[in-house]
């Protein structure tokens, strides 16, 4: 469907929802469905996301769905901000043990066109032809609800195809601390302590280098991570960790040095690098000294929280330690 016929076509979309007959419908943060248990080609398959984040994979898409975004979020915060990432590549390691590690996984064309309801017709914000080489598009609530109409392309051949992108959902004015919002801002001695405690990586790090990632609309710094303070990642087993040498993740906290230099020691690398991602407008860049950078994963990638100096964070820690009043154990 072309951007200039969405108006017309937006008066059968209700009807459409109503005649897919073996819809699937989700009432979670995540949902993976197949267009090949739905029945009419031109169907729209309902699903309900209620979660703040989460990601959608349509195996196979056909038709269309209809996503309704409700995160929980108080009265008071009624109103919200959606941002979706189409994922046309995998991801890259979280850590990696060379400096010149670059991520070349082809882009493969995501199979669909996302549009945003608008009170009378549906607003193009995703298309794999639009132009825009930006994998990462947001939009605002509307009276405090959002919906998506996600329609597949035509078919193709036989090939496998999937659509799958991750989204998440913020309000747009807090009356508490949300690290994911303190974007470019320096970090208050009381939000650095909470984004220790609940970051997804805390590391002391030299920045090293910069890059630009239009598609991501960031950007993206290199760290060098000279010690691994805390880390709270996805589960991977032994065995994965075995088979891909430059592929580290973990589990523990606050034991993750000793696994990174036990890694270090048998694969022969001096020193362990991550990307971290900073939205485009805050002007990061690589600079000299020792941080300790706390990041917190948003859709798919590590993003800056916040990264004070060393000699910031060691008066910060010390002064926690002598009030006893921590929220956690903060080491430096």
């Amino acid at each position: 469907m072309r951007p200039d016929t969405a108006v017309n076509f937006w008066p059968v979309v209700f009807g459409l929802i109503y005649v897919a007959e073996a819809a699937m419908i989700g009432d979670q943060c995540d949902w993976t469905g197949s267009g090949l248990s739905s029945a009419p080609e031109r169907g729209v398959t309902p699903v309900y996301l209620r979660c703040r984040a989460g990601t959608v994979s349509w195996v196979y898409p056909r038709g269309a769905l209809r996503l309704l975004v409700r995160p929980p979020l108080p009265a008071s915060e009624r109103d919200f901000r959606v941002c979706l990432r189409v994922v046309r590549r995998p991801d890259p390691p979280d850590f990696f043990a060379d400096l010149q590690f670059h991520y070349n996984e082809t882009a493969e064309r995501f199979p669909a066109r996302i549009f945003v309801e608008g009170a009378r017709k549906l607003v193009p914000l995703y298309a794999p032809d639009d132009g825009d080489p930006r994998e990462l598009r947001c939009f605002r609530s509307r009276r405090g609800r959002a919906a998506l109409y996600v329609e597949a392309e035509p078919e193709e051949g036989t090939q496998r195809r999937m659509a799958t992108f991750m989204y998440e959902a913020r309000p747009l004015i807090t009356r508490h601390y949300d690290p994911a919002t303190a974007d470019c801002r320096p970090c208050s001695d009381s939000e650095l302590e909470l984004a220790y405690c609940t970051s997804d990586l805390v590391s002391r790090v030299t920045i090293v280098g910069s890059e630009q990632r239009e598609d991501l609309d960031s950007t993206q710094l290199t760290l060098r991570l000279d010690k691994v303070l805390r880390a709270t990642v996805s589960e991977v087993t032994t065995d994965e960790l075995a088979r891909d040498h430059d592929y580290y993740r973990y589990e523990g906290d606050n034991s993750i040095s000793e696994q990174v230099d036990e890694r270090n020691r048998t694969s022969g690398a001096d020193h362990q690098f991550a990307h971290v991602h900073v939205w485009s407008g805050c002007g990061a860049s690589a600079g000299g000294g020792e941080f300790v950078v706390m990041a917190r994963r948003r859709l798919g990638r590590l993003a800056l929280v916040c990264a004070p100096r060393l000699e910031e964070w060691r008066q910060l820690a010390a002064q926690r330690a002598q009030d006893q009043d921590a929220h956690c154990t903060l080491d430096a």
